[in-house]
Formats: C-alpha cells, structure tokens, sequence
C-alpha cells in the first residue's frame, strides 16, 4: 500500500467517523437536523473526496511531518466546527424550550388576570348588594 494509498484511507475513514458521530448527536438529540444535514453532507463530501481523488507523488511536495501537521491542523478545525455548531444547537433547542415556557407562563397570567377581575366584580356586586 502506498503513501497515496494510506491518505486516502484516512480520509474515507474521516469522514465515516464524521457521518457516525453526527448520526449520532441527532439520536442523543445533541444537535438539530439542520447542523445534522450539513455535516452529513460534509462527510459524504469528505469519503467522496477519498474515494475518487487519488494523490500521486503529493510525497514530492509534502514531508510526512508536514502532512501529519496539516492532519493535525485538519483535525483541529473540523472538531472546533463541530464542536462549535453543537453548542449553538443546544442553545437553540433550550431557547425554543425557554420560548415555549413563556408563551404558557403569560397564557397563565392571563387566565389568572381574568379570575382576578371576575373575582373582584363579584365583590363589588356583593358589596353593593348588602
């Protein structure tokens, strides 16, 4: 198996792993589908990637501490991204949640307005009565 070959293999490999672990926070309900669809389409784009382009003689420009760096630095950014876009999820969902508490806190104040004023009109109406 050549250098090429190894490269390759790893970036299929990447982004397997990328589609597992975002089908995965989707059942955990870790992140929201529109994140879950956009970085399912980044690791199909990424094992696409592997799969049909074939690096030939990248050794001639790239060392292999050079191409361990720029995994590294690959790596870095992919899981920052990801890391990111599964914080800003997870506000939104509390968010959406936070949002949905209001409306029947306020549903509640309303009804308890109404209550509060039958209530009052009954005693007026009483106290006139006596």
């Amino acid at each position: 198996m050549g250098s090429g070959d190894l490269l390759r293999l790893i970036v299929i490999l990447t982004g397997v792993f990328l589609l597992f672990i975002t089908l995965s926070s989707l059942a955990k309900r870790k992140m929201t589908e529109p994140f879950v669809l956009t970085w399912g389409l980044i690791s199909v784009i990424i094992v696409l990637g592997g799969v049909l382009l074939r690096p030939t003689e990248w050794n001639r420009y790239i060392s292999g501490t050079g191409l361990l760096l720029v995994g590294l630095i690959s790596f870095c950014v992919i899981f920052g991204t990801y890391f990111i876009s599964a914080r800003v999820s997870e506000l939104m969902r509390r968010n959406m949640e936070l949002a949905m508490e209001l409306s029947l806190m306020k549903q509640e104040s309303e009804e308890m307005k109404e209550q509060l004023e039958r209530l009052r009109k009954a005693m007026e109406q009483k106290d006139t009565d006596q």
